[in-house]
């Protein structure tokens, strides 16, 4: 039976770091102008476009100055989650003055995905006001200096009239990166060369302990989130008051208005961040956390993200409860880092704000792309699917397994949408593979079919299938070891 699903699906779902998918035509329509797709565009799965692709690269052998048709096979590589054979398209693309500006933007995209901001950077940078993708660009330094840090940067970004057809999600984060003035977030303060934060409680979700502005309070962990996450009443007995508000997207499609603010502190064991933005967010009146032991209620007040996580070299140990963070590889004063010698490392890239994707396969259906997202409260499912996905997989829906959770029991913008339970013979991530699982339909709206930048999504894997493993998250190295 469905316990609850507590999955925060992306806060800033919406914030449209270069294109969206309702808003932006170059990656979304990647199809060729003489092309009419046999189905609308939700309704297209990576075989499709495997196809579409497959019919452009052998056209482009016999058309290879065609720049045209390499631009739009690039977008169809790029939305495919082939990034280097996009990239490799677009290079011969940057000197041409009818391609140029699309292929600097998307050069600049792959980039930043890699989490290769000063090259990111310089890319954006490079396109002139006249050029059609000047705003994109704008928008993608507003992520780069959202990413590295660099709020006072974006003060200058935009004029009132570009700020002013921003979507409302990128208006907020202009706001809250101009609340910070000149001061720098998470500046970090450490008491000992790691900090260890024990579970202490892991019924479906990790919890821990701990401070915000010296208060201290429980909070469950979950990479689908961007920034620390506050739950309001706390937010308001903390003092902390919103700079912005935006409307996000939860599980179902369902809507919760957001506000920006900032935290003086977030001490998290033997660290400290001071100066944190944070999501000040009402919690569903039905989330409340049982310890497994004890039985004991826990309450909780906040969420700790993926934008806290990308501070430090960040491990989360399941099988061993605890959650382990190491100063990243700029901070360590020795050179040598942290090595896992027995793990499995996976390269992954960092799209939007904070979607964590890899590359796997389900049912033994290889190169589909997914967001590591650990934060669905769920005794059974691992894994979330959109239809397309059902479709390329060659999984069927059993209405008989469907069924409407109440507003107590959705997300953060409650319930009432169908979900249906699904058999996953098997989900992989490179060498790691596990059988015999439950998967869910219907969680996932359709905007987030396609990440940000236009990469096809075809599901969120999450806490059930990770629980299993001692998970670490190298941003420097954009890798993730399994142990």
């Amino acid at each position: 039976m469905f316990h609850r699903l507590m999955i925060l699906l992306l806060l800033f779902f919406c914030i449209c770091l270069f294109a969206t998918t309702h808003e932006n035509t170059d990656i979304a329509q990647s199809a060729s102008a003489d092309r009419v797709f046999p189905k609308v565009r939700g309704e297209l799965h990576r075989g499709d476009y495997k196809q579409f692709i497959d019919e452009k690269r052998q056209r482009l052998q016999e058309e290879p100055q065609n720049s045209a048709l390499r631009l739009d096979l690039a977008r169809d590589e790029l939305l495919s989650g082939n990034i280097e054979e996009a990239r490799a398209n677009l290079r011969l693309l940057l000197s041409d003055p009818q391609t140029e500006s699309e292929a600097t933007w998307q050069t600049g995209l792959i980039h930043y995905l890699y989490g290769e901001y000063a090259t990111a950077e310089k890319y954006f940078s490079a396109l002139k006001q006249a050029a059609p993708h000047y705003l994109k660009s704008k928008i993608g330094l507003l992520y780069v200096y959202y990413q590295t840090g660099q709020y006072a940067r974006a003060r200058y970004l935009f004029t009132d009239e570009q700020r002013a057809s921003l979507s409302q999600s990128n208006d907020a984060l202009v706001s809250l990166m101009h609340a910070y003035g000149e001061d720098k977030p998470y500046r970090t303060e450490w008491y000992a060369e790691k900090a260890v934060l024990p579970f202490i409680s892991m019924n479906h979700l990790p919890i821990v302990s701990v401070r915000v502005n010296g208060y201290p309070i429980n909070v469950f962990i979950d990479t689908g989130a961007d920034l620390f996450v506050l739950k309001s009443d706390m937010a308001t007995k903390l003092g902390l008051k919103p700079l912005a508000s935006f409307t996000g997207t939860y599980a179902g499609g369902k809507t919760a208005e957001i506000g920006y603010s900032r935290l003086q502190a977030l001490n998290l064991g033997d660290v400290t961040l001071h100066d944190v933005p944070v999501d000040i967010a009402e919690f569903p009146d039905s989330w409340v956390f049982t310890d497994e032991t004890t039985g004991e209620k826990i309450e909780v007040n906040g969420i700790l993200s993926t934008g806290v996580f990308r501070q430090f070299l960040t491990t989360l140990d399941y099988p061993q409860r605890q959650l382990i963070l190491n100063k990243r590889q700029g901070e360590r004063k020795s050179a040598a880092g942290i090595t896992h010698s027995a793990a499995t490392s996976i390269p992954f890239i960092l799209d939007g704000t904070h979607f964590l994707i890899v590359r796997g396969e389900i049912n033994g259906k290889a190169g589909m792309t997914f967001f590591l997202d650990s934060g669905l409260d769920d005794p059974q499912a691992s894994i979330l699917l959109q239809q397309g996905a059902l479709d390329y997989a060659g999984i069927r829906l059993d209405r008989q397994q469907s069924y409407i959770p109440d507003n107590s029991k959705g997300g953060l913008g409650g319930g009432g949408f169908e979900i249906t339970r699904l058999k996953i013979d098997s989900v992989a991530l490179g060498p790691l593979k596990q059988r015999d699982l439950t998967g869910l339909y219907g969680v996932l709206p359709e905007v987030l079919y396609y990440t940000d930048s236009g990469i096809l999504l075809d599901g969120f894997i999450s806490h059930q299938f990770l629980k299993h493993y001692k998970w670490t998250l190298d941003f420097d190295a954009m890798m993730m070891m399994f142990e």
